[in-house]
């Protein structure tokens, strides 16, 4: 995950990068921050690059306006997500008026921590770069993106943890309480050897006991005594 900040105040610079590195560090996502001081030429560099970014900017900058910027960037990219923070509430309704796409207006006078994270989770949510979990099995790391995961189930012959994903998946010695702890609550338990993403299942089939998920892939691990925790 690529993050761009142009802020001219060093303080307030570094208490988004502080943000940042915080927030990125707690969800386990691999990042790189790019910050910058102006709209410089090595900025409009980077804005032009094709990678998925997301802009944390200022308004008012020594050589340029930060609205202007964000329209420069969405003549180049219109996937990137972008965020102004700054001390100028009344520039909010400009900011929609030119319809430049933005996902938040945040004051960085008033609750910047609180604001900023939330928007880096929607931009993480919208860019698919979403929290991640960290499981060691044989002294090798796992590094496995939670909205990847259908379900997790356990192999009583193999005597392993099955972490089944959309196009893998693992097999670990690991028990399954120890994944399903590590997973968090969006994993329901459909059956005594089974928990399911809750966040991926399509569809479900009480008569059959039958579970889809939305890429099509259907599993039976639905049983009578765990039916009430998908309702």
């Amino acid at each position: 995950m690529n993050i761009v900040i142009c802020e001219d105040d060093s303080g307030c610079r570094k208490a988004e990068i502080k943000i940042v590195d915080e927030y990125m560090k707690e969800n386990n996502i691999e990042y790189k921050i790019f910050e910058y001081d102006d709209y410089n030429q090595q900025f409009k560099n980077i804005m032009k690059s094709k990678c998925k970014k997301i802009y944390i900017l200022d308004i008012e900058t020594p050589s340029a306006s930060g609205i202007d910027i964000a329209r420069d960037i969405r003549k180049y990219d219109r996937d990137s997500i972008i965020i102004f923070v700054t001390g100028h509430d009344e520039y909010g309704k400009l900011v929609l008026k030119r319809n430049i796409m933005c996902l938040s207006f945040i004051n960085k006078f008033e609750d910047l921590k609180f604001d900023l994270r939330n928007s880096l989770k929607d931009a993480c949510y919208y860019l698919n770069y979403d929290k991640a979990v960290k499981l060691n099995d044989s002294n090798v790391d796992y590094n496995i993106r939670i909205s990847k995961i259908l379900y997790i189930t356990r192999d009583s012959i193999e005597r392993k943890t099955v972490i089944k994903l959309e196009n893998a998946e693992y097999r670990l010695n690991l028990s399954l309480k120890k994944v399903k702890d590590a997973l968090g609550d969006n994993f329901v338990r459909t059956h005594k050897s089974c928990y399911v993403n809750k966040n991926r299942v399509e569809k479900i089939n009480y008569k059959n006991k039958l579970i889809t998920f939305d890429n099509g892939l259907e599993i039976d691990l639905l049983s009578n005594l765990y039916k009430k925790e998908m309702c």
